[in-house]
C-alpha cells in the first residue's frame, strides 16, 4: 500500500483500511503519541529529523493499542502521513521556524526550564500572575516606567527577528 504525503483523509482511511470510528481512535491516539515526542524531543519538529529507530518504536506503540481495541494496524507510510501533519500542527501553535528555543523558568519550579511555546508551559502552575499582585504596589510614575521598560524588552528579547520589522 502506498499513499501520497498529500493524501486526503479519506484517501488515508481507506488506504488504512479503517471505518470512522477506528479511523477517529487512531487519531486520538496519533495525537498523543505526537505530544509525548514533541514534549520529550521538542527538537524533532519534522518527520524526517526523527531517528528511524524511534519511529519503528513509535509505530509499535500505536499498532499494540490499535489492535488491543480490534482496530486493524497501520503501516509506516500512514503513521508518516499522519505524523508529518501532527508535527507541522504543533510547530504551528506551540513553536516557532527557524528559532532556536529560548527558555522560560516555570515560576513555582525554579529549577525547571522549558522551551518557549512548549505545551507543559501552562502545567507548572498558575502562580505567573499571582507573583505580581503579592508584591507591594511602587508609586504610579515608577510602575509606568517599569512597565515601559518591560515591555520594550519583552518585545525585543521573545519575538523572532522579522527582516521587515527590525530593519
Amino acid at each position: 500500500m502506498s499513499i501520497r504525503i498529500n493524501a486526503t483523509v479519506n484517501e488515508a482511511r481507506a488506504a488504512a483500511g479503517h471505518n470512522k470510528e477506528q479511523w477517529d481512535r487512531f487519531y486520538f491516539i496519533t495525537k498523543d503519541e505526537a505530544k509525548r515526542l514533541s514534549e520529550a524531543h521538542p527538537d524533532w519538529t519534522r518527520w524526517i529529523l526523527i531517528p528511524a529507530n524511534e519511529k519503528d518504536k513509535m509505530l509499535e506503540r500505536i499498532n499494540e493499542r490499535l489492535v488491543a481495541e480490534d482496530i486493524p494496524p497501520v503501516e509506516m507510510i500512514i503513521l508518516k502521513w499522519r505524523m508529518s501533519q501532527l508535527l507541522r500542527d504543533i510547530q504551528r501553535k506551540y513553536g516557532t521556524y527557524g528559532v532556536s528555543p529560548v527558555y522560560i523558568p516555570i515560576p513555582d519550579k525554579i529549577s525547571t526550564c522549558v522551551p518557549e511555546g512548549s505545551m507543559l508551559l501552562g502545567l507548572g502552575g498558575s502562580t505567573s500572575g499571582t507573583q505580581t499582585q503579592n508584591q507591594t504596589q511602587p508609586d504610579n510614575n515608577t510602575q509606568q516606567s517599569q512597565n515601559a521598560q518591560q515591555s520594550e524588552q519583552t518585545a525585543t528579547d521573545t519575538r523572532p527577528y522579522d527582516p521587515i520589522r527590525d530593519v
